[in-house]
Order: C-alpha cells, then sequence, then structure tokens
C-alpha cells in the first residue's frame, strides 16, 4: 500500500465533500478555541484526518504534518486536540449522513457501528500478538420523503 504525503493530496477536492458550515460548526463546538492567529483551520483538519483518515499512529502523524508544513505540534498535543475536535467531527458527521437522507434518532437501537483495530506485540521473536477491537455505535435510521 503506497501513503501519499499529506501536501500532494488535493485538499480543495476533499472540502468539496465537507458540509458549506464545517468552519462555523468547528467554532460553535469550541474545537476551534485556542487555535492560534498563525494556523488554519484547513491544516487542522487536514492533520487530524491524516490520523484518523490514514490510520496512521499519533507520533507518525505529527511527522507527516510536521513535514507537510500543516503543523508543529507533539504526539500529546495532537491527542488533547483529537479530544476537543470529538463533537467538531461528531457534528460534521451528522450534516453529511443528514445530506444522504439519514437523521439521528434518539429512541434507535444502534444500527451503525464504527470499528477500529490495532495489533499489540511482545517485544522479541516469540512474543505475542493481539488484535483489539474498538467498536463504536451509533443510531440512525433513513429520512422518508
Amino acid at each position: 500500500m503506497t501513503t501519499a504525503n499529506a501536501a500532494n493530496e488535493d485538499w480543495k477536492l476533499l472540502l468539496s465533500f465537507f458540509p458549506p458550515n464545517w468552519k462555523e460548526l468547528g467554532q460553535v463546538t469550541e474545537a476551534l478555541k485556542g487555535l492560534r492567529q498563525d494556523k488554519s483551520e484547513e491544516n487542522y483538519m487536514c492533520t487530524l484526518l491524516l490520523h484518523l483518515g490514514c490510520g496512521f499512529s499519533m507520533r507518525e502523524t505529527v511527522v507527516r504534518a510536521r513535514h507537510a508544513k500543516l503543523a508543529e505540534l507533539s504526539d500529546v498535543a495532537l491527542l488533547k486536540r483529537l479530544r476537543k475536535s470529538k463533537e467538531w467531527l461528531y457534528r460534521l458527521c451528522c450534516a453529511l449522513f443528514e445530506e444522504r437522507g439519514l437523521v439521528t434518532e434518539l429512541a434507535s437501537l444502534p444500527t451503525l457501528r464504527l470499528i477500529d483495530a490495532t495489533v499489540v506485540k511482545e517485544p522479541g521473536k516469540t512474543g505475542s500478538q493481539w488484535r483489539i477491537h474498538y467498536s463504536q455505535g451509533d443510531r440512525m435510521k433513513r429520512r422518508r420523503k
């Protein structure tokens, strides 16, 4: 699998898939609070997507972001930013679902599941290996038209 440099990605094309008010949602949810004046929302989102979309570790994400001149931050700072962005990312997903005719319904059972997995291996040639799965459910239903 080939991984591209973040600076070479077609950011304008990717932004065309975002809801038109994605920056405002960042302000409302306070995910952009504390973002320095010399930092852009686009670079911030691109850095988050390197980790979330490409599956890079926190350390690899910050190295790639630094190399692409997107952000200068540590892996701990990225983790804090990611935690701070939880509501923003959730609202972005909800807005994208609504564009597709899906709305959240609090009383229904989970029908959409997001699953992430990682491998943990003991050091050495004969170290045991475990795969850890994490899943997050959300309640969604198709809006009737």
